[in-house]
């Protein structure tokens, strides 16, 4: 009999799967997936902050809860907005480990959202969502978008609240000095904030448009271009998983 060949771990056949599945993946049902994702961090976090006694049995392990949920929607958010944009972030990223021998230049290894977030800002001034406001339908079928009240997305603001949610989420050395006491003062506003900021997250991304640049593959990833394609989502009822999504080119 001939020898059987080495499939490899299960875990590695399970790893290679999933990446051919992403790989198959058209770049805008990647994103409305990512939304969905987006969608059931806001309503675990609706469900803690609604609730009218802790989940936990403890309203600070309750509100570190939330934040790792906010943590999450933000790193949703970072990995989404480079679907539109996938192959320019990918030279981009190319590019820096040219300049770089300890960056190995894989884009699928990145996971740091602030880092994410700066190259991306690097890459294209529309890799955010852009707020599209409360949708209506007017008489004659056509919808409606009006302007959003917080202006346009930032990637500062975005990192700013994830650099506030980890400090949640990690446990602060109690030999700092005033610790204690700097400790004791964030939690006592941790809900304030995370109302605050997860309005504002809202705001941003239930309606909004996300927009996509032309490339070729020997453009320079760093210098303008015209957007190209243009996706406009709406996250439906909270309550659901539903994420619509039109197809559009940009103009």
């Amino acid at each position: 009999m001939g020898q059987a060949k080495n499939r490899g771990s299960l875990s590695d056949r399970v790893a290679l799967a999933q990446k051919k599945s992403i790989e198959l993946t058209e770049p805008h049902e990647l994103y409305r997936i990512q939304m969905v994702e987006v969608k059931r961090r806001f309503r675990v976090a609706a469900k803690i902050l609604d609730s009218k006694e802790p989940l936990t049995g403890d309203v600070d392990i309750d509100n570190e809860c939330v934040f790792m949920q906010v943590r999450r929607i933000i790193e949703l958010i970072t990995f989404s907005a480079i679907a539109s944009d996938q192959q320019r972030y990918q030279r981009k990223r190319e590019l820096e480990a040219e300049r770089d021998t300890r960056d190995n230049g894989d884009y699928t290894t990145d996971w740091n959202a602030p880092q994410i977030l700066k190259r991306l800002n690097k890459i294209s001034h529309l890799f955010l969502p852009r707020a599209l406001g409360q949708m209506t339908v007017q008489p004659d079928g056509t919808k409606h978008f009006d302007h959003a009240l917080t202006g346009l997305t930032t990637h500062s603001r975005l990192i700013e609240i994830y650099q506030s949610a980890n400090g949640y989420a990690h446990t602060p050395n109690p030999f700092k000095e005033n610790q204690i006491e700097t400790d004791k003062d964030k939690r006592a506003t941790a809900r304030l904030t995370l109302q605050k900021d997860l309005a504002w997250l809202r705001a941003v991304i239930w309606n909004h448009a996300k927009f996509g640049l032309s490339w070729k593959p020997e453009d320079d990833p760093t210098q303008p271009a015209e957007s190209e394609t243009a996706w406009l989502i709406h996250l439906e009822d909270e309550s659901t998983d539903q994420v619509t999504m039109a197809l559009a080119t940009a103009t």
